[in-house]
């Protein structure tokens, strides 16, 4: 819902102009409409993702007006009929926008609120929390009341700017926690980045493989040890286990997938890349 002339003074779905409002309600239903075409054409369950760009720039005079609007909206949205076999809607919040900095009507707690009382999933992007917030810490209370949750796995610089993932303690974070209380398989996961200044195909790569080691590297992890240590109150063996395991041999488990996958290992697939650079991108 972004870059549109139907948008009336910054808001879609939480818009006063009913007008407005109508025609953001018929857009999100006809997207559910089409995950759902996507999903009997792929054989594969679809998420269809609410963001929308809501907000005001400076001190709102009305902070409940709009989030009922939006409350209403989604409401109408949801009621529309769809195969919930086929398609999860999800909802996610942000911090501010660009320009929409003093107020955002679809806030972290107005979308989780909702996502628990309608039991869909509530969209965590790494980006899109202030950026002392360890979005991983949020997965654990989440799964204690929705069935299914979605991220984003990003790297925000300052705020949400999107930089292809590293494999840093954010990023392992959040698959640590998905591992450890057996939620991937109520986890739907999207990588979300993008940077114009480097090499797209090289940036994809990146991301990927590092989705994929950090992933990895919680699956290596003995959380039943660790758990135990914690469940018998001993935090000294806890602390001890935690630091022991960081130089576990990872890079060759690695190493392996990637030979077992008949894929390049760490430091030979960039050279492809330059070749398909010079031969295929820069004739374009």
């Amino acid at each position: 819902m972004f870059s549109s002339s139907h948008m009336f003074d910054g808001c879609s779905l939480s818009s006063d102009d009913e007008a407005t409002r109508q025609y953001w309600i018929e857009h999100c239903i006809n997207s559910i409409k089409v995950s759902e075409a996507f999903a009997k054409a792929t054989g594969q369950r679809c998420l269809c993702n609410i963001w929308i760009p809501d907000g005001m720039k400076e001190d709102p005079a009305d902070r409940l007006g709009p989030r009922q609007r939006l409350k209403d909206s989604l409401d109408q949205i949801l009621a529309a009929p769809y195969d919930k076999n086929l398609v999860d809607v999800a909802v996610e919040s942000k911090v501010f926008g660009i320009g929409l900095e003093s107020y955002t009507v679809g806030s972290n707690e107005f979308y989780i609120s909702y996502a628990v009382a309608h039991q869909i999933p509530a969209l965590l992007d790494m980006g899109h929390y202030h950026p002392t917030e360890n979005v991983a810490d949020k997965i654990s209370s989440l799964l204690c009341f929705l069935p299914r949750i979605a991220l984003h796995l990003s790297r925000p610089v300052r705020w949400d700017s999107d930089h292809v993932i590293r494999f840093n303690d954010d990023l392992k974070a959040i698959f640590d926690e998905l591992v450890r209380n057996d939620a991937l398989d109520r986890t739907d996961i999207g990588l979300d980045f993008f940077d114009a200044s480097i090499n797209r195909v090289a940036a994809l790569v990146i991301g990927a493989r590092n989705a994929e080691k950090a992933l990895l590297n919680a699956l290596l992890t003995p959380w039943d040890l660790l758990k135990k240590a914690q469940n018998e109150h001993d935090h000294t063996r806890l602390l001890e286990l935690s630091e022991d395991i960081k130089t576990l041999p990872f890079g060759e488990v690695f190493a392996e997938y990637c030979a077992r996958n008949n894929v390049p290992v760490d430091g030979k697939w960039y050279g492809q890349v330059e070749e398909y650079e010079k031969n295929v991108l820069l004739k374009r």
